[in-house]
């Protein structure tokens, strides 16, 4: 009898990473797979990324177009339990036995309440690592504590989880998905990029953006920004922003993104680029800036020069093209001139990558029949 697992997304960036992960496993004879789209995914705000998948041909099985509010304790707890009752009909109808996410976004605390009430088991990608400056972390390493089989990025994460948990049985390095992605994915052509955005982008002559709210290092998200506030404004150099996540705080970093675009021509804003269009650009950029994961992943396998701002990021590992950077308008103005600097650019041809490239899709594929099919 064939085992049944529910694939979840909640967010634009954890589809970009599992897309390749989803054709995988909805084509094995062993396992029958479905995939559920959540949250984030039905934000207008932040680019409807629903949108993205439909294009992508993975129609999703089922769809929870209940979106997360973090304007208050009470509305995120209210849509959590909105969000709760809905996954658990999904997973009553499609018969899951097991639960694949990835990553360690808030929003799948449900997964964790969930799986402990109805006795699911969790196949949990991207675990061993930390971010100690994001209330994510903490939800990371719950969905490793409880997973059945966790697949890592990396040597080093698997390490990290063995240490922390010694009888784990199923820990695998599977590689960053991430990564697999950027090889797969054909790239888009600059100028079309900039037909469909109206800009007039050159090659390594822009910034790629994205900062998100820290959600756990106790500093105000007015004194996270302002530097690079004040940086934005003055800049010119063309920057390119996608939109901050849904977290407390992200709504205020798009109000003023959107308020610097007013004053300064050499800002432009998307909401959401889609996992094809941002490693295409990401591929183009003079440098990376802000403080996602895709500067310390995607950016350096790329060898493309990264400003880290702040501390969201603390905690994990960070390979030479990684420019760690204070919160003031003075610190990121040096990071920059030493991320262009010819010099510096030389001197990253050859770093050592902390993520790692593999054919993480069928790893996870091959992996899953084994243990589960």
């Amino acid at each position: 009898m064939k085992a049944n697992l529910l694939i979840l997304s909640t967010n634009r960036a954890d589809f970009s990473h599992l897309k390749l992960i989803i054709s995988e496993l909805k084509n094995s004879s062993k396992i029958n797979c479905v995939f559920a789209a959540a949250g984030q995914h039905f934000d207008k705000k932040r680019g409807y990324s629903i949108s993205e998948i439909l294009d992508s041909g993975l129609k999703p099985d089922f769809c929870i177009k209940k979106r997360f509010s973090f304007s208050s304790e009470s509305k995120f707890l209210d849509t959590v339990i909105s969000f709760e009752k809905r996954l658990r009909t999904i997973i009553k109808m499609s018969k899951a036995d097991y639960i694949l996410v990835l990553g360690d976004r808030l929003e799948l605390l449900s997964v964790i309440n969930l799986a402990l009430v109805m006795n699911k088991r969790i196949i949990h990608i991207s675990g061993g690592e930390f971010t100690q400056g994001a209330l994510d972390d903490k939800i990371r390493w719950m969905l490793t504590q409880l997973a059945y089989t966790s697949f890592t990025s990396g040597e080093l994460f698997s390490s990290n989880i063995l240490k922390r948990y010694p009888d784990k049985l199923h820990v695998y390095n599977a590689g960053d998905p991430s990564l697999e992605s950027i090889e797969k994915t054909t790239e888009e052509p600059l100028d079309d990029i900039n037909k469909e955005l109206g800009l007039n982008l050159k090659k390594k002559d822009f910034i790629l953006f994205t900062f998100h709210p820290e959600t756990d290092t106790g500093i105000e998200i007015n004194k996270q920004f302002k530097g690079i506030s004040l940086y934005l404004q003055s800049t010119k150099i063309p920057v390119v922003c996608t939109a901050p996540n849904i977290d407390k705080g992200g709504d205020y970093i798009l109000t003023q993104l959107k308020h610097i675009q007013r004053n300064n021509s050499n800002l432009h804003i998307t909401e959401n680029l889609g996992g094809k269009r941002y490693i295409s650009l990401l591929k183009n950029a003079s440098m990376a800036m802000g403080n996602s994961s895709s500067l310390l992943i995607e950016a350096p396998y790329l060898k493309i020069p990264s400003i880290l701002v702040g501390g969201r990021q603390q905690g994990r590992p960070v390979s030479a093209s990684v420019i760690q950077s204070g919160y003031t308008q003075k610190d990121i103005e040096n990071a920059v001139e030493t991320g262009l600097s010819d010099n510096f650019k030389k001197s990253i041809e050859r770093q050592k990558l902390c993520y790692e490239k593999k054919d993480t899709s069928s790893i996870i594929r091959s992996k899953l029949e084994e243990i589960i099919g």
